[in-house]
């Protein structure tokens, strides 16, 4: 009966050790976890960078036609700004609504700023200089309206019928802003305004960054 007992616990004690794992594989088996792990995250690198300059686009996207349906309900002219400021250390690429209440008839001088949103990094105002947008409203600038860098100097506003204009002269303008990540020409995006009628138009650049689809 002894002798039973002693086999009985040898057996179990060999059948636990062919159950467990070794340390030898189980850092084999968190070599390869981590392998697989880094393998992912490279290949998800542009689809993220990707996100996040779509996610840009849409601010500069949202905000314009926010500035235009404001300028609309309100009668009132909306400037659209889009300056780079140092905020924190940091650079901050921005669009800015204002409400210019100093061109209106008996107005009042103040001019509330209604919104600054700094677009998402690392996107910024940015043209790679290839291939204009189907509207073909220039792409010389980052920010091109009327043939301007930036802008025409005196401004450039939403008035109360939906038209984009130059500050002064009150003419309709068009122009294209573009927003990339420096060194990736595939992150082109480009937000294009028609003037006359104040149409806001998304537009992102082909996978060969040879062409623009309307987003």
């Amino acid at each position: 009966m002894k002798q039973q007992e002693t086999n009985f616990e040898c057996g179990r004690r060999d059948s636990n050790r062919h159950c467990g794992f070794s340390l030898l594989e189980m850092t084999v088996v968190i070599a390869l976890i981590l392998i697989v792990s880094a393998i992912a995250v490279i290949k998800l690198q542009p689809v993220l960078q990707d996100a996040k300059t779509d996610v840009a686009m849409r601010q500069v996207l949202d905000q314009l036609r926010q500035a235009r349906e404001y300028s609309i309900a309100n009668r009132r002219y909306i400037q659209v700004t889009f300056p780079i400021v140092v905020v924190g250390g940091k650079t901050q690429y921005q669009i800015v609504m204002t409400q210019r209440n100093d061109l209106t008839v008996g107005g009042a001088a103040a001019n509330p700023v209604l919104s600054t949103v700094p677009i998402q990094a690392p996107a910024t105002f940015l043209s790679f200089g290839g291939v204009d947008t189907p509207d073909v409203y220039g792409n010389a600038a980052a920010i091109e309206f009327a043939g301007v860098n930036g802008g025409p100097a005196a401004g450039m506003m939403f008035q109360s019928d939906g038209e984009f204009v130059a500050g002064g002269t009150y003419l309709p303008i068009n122009g294209t802003v573009f927003i990339g990540v420096a060194g990736q020409p595939t992150s082109a995006r480009a937000i294009t305004v028609l003037g006359t009628t104040g149409r806001i138009r998304a537009w992102k650049t082909s996978a060969n960054a040879a062409s623009w689809v309307q987003f």
